[in-house]
């Protein structure tokens, strides 16, 4: 059913249906060792419980908002991450 996707990746002919910790499993229930992480995002693993709970707990208050606006969780954490690393600050972006 690729046909109505732009073809931008030279897409591997595998699909991936579960993934927990740094392990997934394909539509065959062959597994893998997630050794990508994805194209530009952390990698926290997959079905961690306190990830899960912390997304689900968040998406129930706000889900997302621009960074045109103050975002206090986001000022939070970096001023951990400027803490930690020895910075004087930090810049939060997304693609697309």
């Amino acid at each position: 059913m690729t046909h109505h996707l732009i073809p931008t990746y030279a897409r591997q002919d595998i699909a991936f249906t579960q993934g927990e910790g740094a392990w997934l499993w394909d539509e065959a229930g062959n597994r893998y060792l997630d050794a990508l992480a994805g194209i530009a995002v952390s990698l926290l693993g997959h079905g961690h419980p306190a990830v899960v709970e912390a997304i689900c707990a968040q998406s129930r208050r706000l889900l997302h908002t621009s960074n045109l606006y103050r975002i206090p969780l986001q000022e939070k954490l970096a001023a951990l991450l400027c803490e930690h690393a020895r910075m004087q600050a930090c810049f939060f972006g997304n693609s697309g």
